[in-house]
């Protein structure tokens, strides 16, 4: 098990203890690991038999040790077995749905045991929503609205969570030596409410060279939450991060930087257009 499924694990059993009304300290410390070690240069499963190394990583208390140590040895972890039981994987979608938060979740599925998206929108189809504690008529109008939303930018993703998905990428890059400039193009930089793909931009000396944009390239796939490279060629590297979010990062010489901004920056009518 590598440090990106023990990271999703972790992620996973945060997002349910929350639904489960378990303590916030508890949910947090569970995310404040994952992050540690998805960002962990080596692998937890080669450190895995000296504990006070994995006690030095931030977020790794005695208690997370354990943890770690119950999925190397079983291949998982038994409260997040125990929990995906209790409320089952298509209650992770739910948590997708803007408004749909975790204790208003955990409140449907206590009155109704419904977990999955068709069900919670036929309870509120039938208006069996809005008699629910602190509920009513509005909330159970908006829930439905925001379904549709969910269902229609299915594959896309709102402005805001794309623009932290950028500076995060943005500042892994800035910090290597030889970037000059990583910019987001595209939806993004265009303002549009949803972006599909994220489009960044990166230029310098490291950008000029064969051997060093590989060396760059190299750095990118070290990136704390990408979870799949999609491709890799000489100057462009597409991969997807945690969230499905697809990344497509293209390396430029400074002289072409301005060009390409504009045309990946679009819109597709815009670059016919000129």
């Amino acid at each position: 098990m590598d440090n990106k499924s023990i990271a999703g694990i972790l992620y996973e059993t945060a997002d349910l203890m929350e639904i489960d009304g378990a303590d916030s300290f508890r949910i947090r410390s569970y995310r404040n690991a994952a992050e540690a070690i998805e960002a962990h240069p080596q692998q937890i499963s080669d450190l895995i038999g000296n504990d006070k190394q994995l006690l030095a990583i931030s977020g790794i208390g005695k208690g997370m040790l354990q943890n770690l140590k119950e999925m190397l040895g079983e291949g998982r972890l038994k409260l997040h077995a125990e929990l995906l039981t209790k409320y089952r994987p298509s209650m992770l979608q739910l948590l997708k749905v803007q408004g749909l938060g975790p204790k208003t979740i955990a409140l449907i599925w206590s009155a109704y045991q419904v977990s999955d998206l068709e069900g919670v929108e036929s309870l509120a189809r039938e208006g069996k929503i809005r008699i629910l504690p602190r509920m009513g008529e509005k909330h159970e109008t908006k829930l439905l609205k925001a379904i549709e939303d969910y269902r229609r930018i299915a594959g896309r993703f709102l402005i805001d969570v794309a623009e932290k998905q950028a500076e995060k990428i943005a500042d892994h890059l800035r910090h290597y030596p030889g970037v000059e400039k990583a910019t987001p193009a595209g939806s993004l930089r265009r303002g549009r409410e949803t972006v599909g793909d994220l489009d960044i931009l990166v230029t310098g000396p490291a950008c000029c060279d064969d051997t060093e944009r590989q060396k760059l390239i190299d750095h990118i796939i070290k990136l704390p939450g990408l979870m799949e490279i999609i491709a890799r060629g000489e100057n462009k590297i597409s991969f997807r991060m945690r969230g499905d979010m697809q990344v497509d990062v293209r390396l430029l010489a400074p002289d072409s930087f301005g060009s390409a901004m504009q045309y990946f920056t679009g819109s597709k009518a815009h670059n016919v257009a000129l």
